[in-house]
């Protein structure tokens, strides 16, 4: 029988920040941008080979990334399958036909689907704070064109 601190101990916090970066399609380098002039894609790929990351890194990795902080120190792959697998639904039982269940559920399209939504959500935040910032330079601009 696995403990809570089998599944800690399988948890790779690294490969739970790649593993997210990834699904909402930033890359190394962007991550890096997004964390501030001293951060480099060297210094995100090595963040992600560590098994441990340190909670205030991990904090600000979550806010950039717009998740819970929670995902990235206990996400564990395997853990969040056992746990669809072992979802149960009433609702199911309308689909057996003579003991066979014809209804199948793939724990990893319903995680994938969710992660897409996530992706979605994120590029219209990235593209309205885009806008803003955009508005922001133009209006800059506009008030040292007025003081030179």
């Amino acid at each position: 029988m696995k403990t809570t601190t089998d599944a800690a101990a399988q948890t790779h916090q690294g490969k739970n920040v790649k593993r997210f970066r990834e699904m909402l399609g930033i890359r190394q380098e962007g991550l890096a941008d997004q964390l501030g002039p001293e951060w480099s894609q060297k210094r995100i790929s090595l963040i992600e080979s560590r098994e441990i990351v340190e909670p205030d890194l991990l904090k600000s990795i979550a806010e950039v990334l717009k998740i819970p902080v929670q995902v990235l120190e206990n996400f564990n792959e395997q853990a969040a399958i056992n746990y669809f697998n072992t979802f149960t639904d009433d609702s199911i039982f309308n689909n057996v036909n003579n003991g066979v269940l014809t209804n199948n559920i793939n724990p990893l399209e319903v995680l994938i689907e969710a992660m897409k939504e996530l992706k979605t959500v994120y590029g219209e935040n990235r593209e309205l704070y885009t806008s803003l910032l955009n508005l922001e330079r133009e209006k800059n601009a506009e008030l040292k064109a007025k003081l030179a």
